[in-house]
């Protein structure tokens, strides 16, 4: 199952990590882990590509984490529409396929 979890601070978004694998079919035609990986690498793309921004990323197997706890109040602030779209697309994939993904907010 992948958790994916995503901590507020103020009704900002200032991190995500997801972990783990789908398994909802074999490797290479599991649809939840491509969509996952479609929305999660898109959005963390977008911040360092378009938007310049550079959080701290780690990405292996079974594993991203974007953490912008270090960043500006600026720069959390323009990072906000691609978070809450990853959240809003994960969220949906989380409608669809339950047993796969679960989606957390916490408040920290």
């Amino acid at each position: 199952m992948i958790i994916a979890k995503f901590e507020k601070n103020s009704e900002k978004i200032v991190s995500v990590d997801l972990k783990g694998h789908a398994d909802s079919a074999d490797e290479g035609y599991d649809m939840v882990c491509s969509a996952v990986s479609a929305i999660s690498l898109t959005i963390a793309n977008g911040i360092t590509e378009v938007l310049k921004i550079n959080p701290s990323i780690s990405l292996e197997d079974g594993f991203l984490s974007v953490n912008l706890k270090m960043l500006s109040l600026e720069e959390i602030d323009k990072c906000q529409i691609l978070l809450e779209t990853m959240l809003v697309g994960l969220q949906g994939v989380e409608i669809s396929y339950g047993e796969y993904i679960e989606v957390e907010v916490e408040e920290v």
